[in-house]
């Protein structure tokens, strides 16, 4: 790596959406920015969470001089508790998103981890860079932007971003944007890019707030809310509008209590104590005084909604009278169990409303397209650089940026993997290193390639047979019927045993022939016959296991 530039390296959140993690290299230094992770969906069996393939970090021995955090999303500070014991550096973030990384961590076990707060427009300084945090409006409390200054260039890194024109942040994302360049050049500008094919804005959170009023005072059930245990701003709103109507609010799922915890000692969160009341006190109050948060927004299995809609709550059952309201988007990739969630909770007779039902129910966190170029014309950056996003939101923002009057050639279309030089002279995308995914599973950590888990898949999808041959000390004569096991196999394990021992001298034939004969190669050409078979019984490939017995 040259010792004399300044580039970007994103390892994940280029390509996609979610697990957002990018390299920040000036000149012999390097900074982390971000530690995001991805839920897995259906199709990945076995898999608990998807982390940044970090190979290329390994391989080149790099040491971070610090972890730059710009918010408390998981899919930004989610692999932290995985990354951060392999590459243990200080942390540094607001003070929200380091408490909710301080919890995340005391899960994980980790005690011994420095966490920094820094405070927006405070300038921090490290060797051979100064980072200064600004205040973005985004769908979490202290979500940051950071402006990088080096003496090869400056980078403005939007993190996670839109324009709120009424913001319960105080401040407005344009706004923060003109005071902490202070007319400073910005050589690159790195910017979000979720939804840069919505057009115009979307409306102010604090809309939110008359929706909910609304539904709280005309319903005759408890209403149940399922939102983002890390949207403090839509928990205000259903606190305050819980107060204005009367109603009791009993939070479901671990993670709701956390923050709203932290939240309320940090004085982010405002709502009388005795608003709040247990799960298993509903009944004792009438349904038309509840208000119920719960976290499966997503159709996550196992969360509060989930266990409401398949019953799986002893203190709480869904009444006909009873309103669920979906106050979220659809994260790409989880249409399939926000739908089955959704027919589930239908089955029960309850009103169920979703943000297509009801448009104010539910305000994005990610900037539409005037929001986008708002930003762009406010940094007036000399090169651009979109980032978190599919590729096709990549290319769209880039034209964006383009329209705004920036040169193509200076508009980057990076993915995973690729190695952006933003300075001395911005030179764009100019290799490609190892990028991908990790998965973890039960066991350990993997990667995406790797044979351990492609053998997991295997299992899953073919099922396996084991058979034992059994063989006098020398020699290839069988020892009675092949003994054989099915896991997954839809076939007859005694009707099978009784053509191995066919299989086996036709195998056997052909295999001593071969100069290098030997059990190793026996019982490769068997496994390979075994499943041949069975794949001509029932059209899919299995997995064959041959063991051989000498008595």
């Amino acid at each position: 790596m040259d010792d004399f530039s300044l580039k970007i390296i994103p390892l994940g959140g280029c390509g996609e959406i979610g697990m957002n993690m990018t390299i920040l290299c000036v000149m012999d230094r390097y900074f982390f920015v971000d530690g995001g992770a991805l839920f897995p969906d259906a199709s990945l069996l076995g898999v608990d969470l998807i982390l940044p393939d970090t190979k290329f970090i390994d391989e080149n021995q790099i040491w971070p001089e610090a972890w730059l955090i710009t918010h408390g999303h998981e899919d930004h500070i989610g692999a932290l508790p995985h990354l951060y014991k392999k590459y243990p550096a200080p942390i540094y973030g607001t003070e929200f998103t380091l408490e909710l990384i301080k919890s995340k961590f005391e899960d994980a076990e980790i005690n011994d981890a420095i966490l920094n707060k820094w405070d927006f427009f405070e300038t921090v300084f490290f060797r051979n860079l100064k980072v200064t945090p600004f205040p973005v409006n985004h769908s979490i409390a202290d979500a940051a932007g950071l402006f990088f200054e080096t003496q090869l260039g400056n980078i403005l890194h939007m993190g996670d971003f839109r324009i709120d024109y009424y913001p319960p942040e105080k401040s407005m994302t344009h706004e923060n944007i003109k005071k902490v360049l202070n007319n400073k050049t910005v050589h690159l500008m790195m910017s979000d890019s979720t939804n840069s094919f919505q057009t115009g804005t979307d409306f102010s959170e604090t809309e939110i707030l008359p929706s909910i009023i609304d539904f709280f005072d005309k319903e005759k059930g408890i209403v149940v809310i399922a939102t983002f245990a890390s949207n403090i701003w839509r928990l205000q709103s259903i606190f305050e509008s819980a107060r204005l109507t009367g109603r009791k609010v009993a939070l479901f799922g671990r993670s709701l209590f956390r923050n709203t915890e932290i939240a309320n000692r940090l004085g982010l969160l405002n709502f009388s104590e005795n608003t709040i009341i247990e799960i298993q006190d509903v009944h004792k109050y009438p349904r038309h005084e509840v208000c119920i948060i719960c976290t499966g927004s997503q159709g996550e299995s196992f969360s509060g909604l989930h266990r409401i809609a398949w019953d799986n709550v002893s203190d709480f059952k869904i009444d006909p009278e009873d309103t669920i309201i979906f106050s979220s988007r659809i994260i790409p990739g989880n249409e399939r169990p926000i739908e089955s969630i959704v027919t589930q909770l239908t089955r029960s007779g309850c009103q169920v409303v979703t943000a297509k039902d009801h448009k104010n129910i539910h305000v994005s966190g990610h900037g539409y397209q005037e929001d986008l170029i708002k930003c762009i014309k406010t940094a007036q950056p000399i090169s651009f650089m979109p980032v978190h996003g599919t590729y096709r939101h990549l290319k769209k923002h880039r034209e964006l940026a383009i329209d705004c009057g920036l040169l193509p050639e200076n508009c980057f279309l990076a993915e995973n993997g690729d190695v952006v030089v933003a300075g001395p002279e911005a030179l764009g995308v100019v290799e490609t290193v190892h990028s991908g995914r990790d998965y973890v599973c039960p066991g350990g950590i993997f990667p995406q390639s790797s044979p351990f888990y492609k053998d997991r898949l295997a299992l899953i999808y073919g099922g396996v047979v084991a058979v034992s041959f059994v063989f006098p000390d020398e020699g290839y004569e069988l020892l009675g019927t092949p003994s054989v096991s099915l896991k997954g196999i839809p076939l007859n394990a005694q009707e099978l045993s009784k053509k191995m021992s066919m299989i086996f001298n036709y195998t056997y034939d052909l295999a001593v022939k071969k100069r290098n004969f030997n059990d190793e190669v026996m019982q490769e050409d068997l496994r390979i016959a075994v499943r041949r078979y069975i794949e001509k019984k029932l059209n899919f490939k299995t997995n064959v296991l041959i063991l051989f017995q000498r008595i």
